[in-house]
């Protein structure tokens, strides 16, 4: 594998020393180079990618050798952002979902590991930008969602990210829009973009089972009693989602213990595999980030309980 030297020798001086600052959370020698060249803030990286420096903070879209968990990222990211960086600016090889600094922080797993994903999601929609991405699609929370990046998803919600359709309004625990959704009161109007990466299924009843499977990974207690309620499948596992996963699954991976246990009284089966990792629930909370990990040992015990 190649060393970070290696990768970035192709980059100008000052860009090189600036983004290895980055990625290794080096604040003072970042700052350094922006003093002393302050147009570096808005150069872009001579590979593929042609990231900004600020797309490095993220550790994502760029060489797998350059990404990494980085303790202080959010104040690397307030330093760039102080520096006049483009908060919305795009990297040339990726979907557009994901191009800007704020889709692939909430796609990525190192922000998450080291902590600091949901206070980068903070600063950036606090620096411009764009909530509902740049296609105004909802792509930053659809992202969120898909990738279980649930700390970005709840301030992306607290900052106003568009909830008009059944994931999304499932996801941030909104009772009122989903009874009137249920009830075809919704359907007069257009249904708004999605992105298509996390489609929505034209037929209500899938519909209903995303909205299930993402409310119990986000612990929207209420929501799934509600749609369990309504005859919702609970152990369906919809087409279009990353997890493609029951609802007890999305809930184990992410610790959500009231609602596993509400999932489990209801009748869920605790052995039943995903379809894309042929994995049980209790698998699935092994592989819960830090932030949720301890909350996913309680519900591994819970789920052992329940196979007794």
């Amino acid at each position: 594998m190649a060393t970070i030297d290696e990768i970035l020798a192709i980059e100008a001086p000052a860009f090189r020393r600036a983004a290895k600052a980055i990625i290794t959370g080096d604040a003072a020698g970042l700052r350094a180079e922006l003093a002393a060249e302050p147009g570096l803030v808005h150069a872009r990286s001579a590979s593929s990618h042609h990231a900004t420096l600020l797309h490095y903070v993220s550790a994502n879209g760029i060489e797998e050798e350059l990404q990494s968990p980085v303790p202080n990222a959010d104040a690397i990211a307030a330093i760039l952002l102080a520096a006049g960086a483009e908060v919305d600016a795009q990297l040339d090889a990726t979907e557009t979902a994901w191009s800007t600094t704020l889709g692939l922080v909430a796609s990525s797993d190192h922000p998450q590991e080291a902590g600091t994903g949901g206070r980068l999601v903070a600063l950036l929609c606090s620096a411009g930008a764009a909530v509902d991405g740049p296609a105004g699609d909802g792509s930053p929370l659809a992202t969120a969602l898909t990738f279980g990046t649930l700390d970005c998803a709840e301030v992306l919600l607290s900052r106003g990210a568009r909830t008009d359709n059944p994931i999304f309004a499932a996801a941030a625990g909104r009772m009122t829009w989903l009874c009137a959704w249920l009830e075809g009161l919704k359907d007069e109007a257009p249904a708004p973009p999605v992105p298509s990466f996390l489609p929505l299924a034209s037929d209500r009843r899938v519909a209903a089972e995303q909205a299930l499977v993402f409310a119990a990974m986000c612990g929207q207690t209420k929501v799934v009693q509600f749609l369990l309620d309504r005859g919702v499948d609970i152990h369906a596992s919809p087409p279009g989602s990353h997890w493609t996963a029951t609802p007890l699954h999305t809930a184990a991976g992410q610790g959500q213990t009231v609602v596993v246990d509400l999932l489990l009284r209801r009748g869920a089966d605790w052995s039943r595999k995903d379809e894309r990792h042929q994995s049980t629930p209790a698998v699935w909370t092994e592989h819960a980030r830090p932030p949720r990990r301890a909350l996913a040992r309680v519900v591994a015990q819970m789920l052992e309980r329940a196979s007794d």
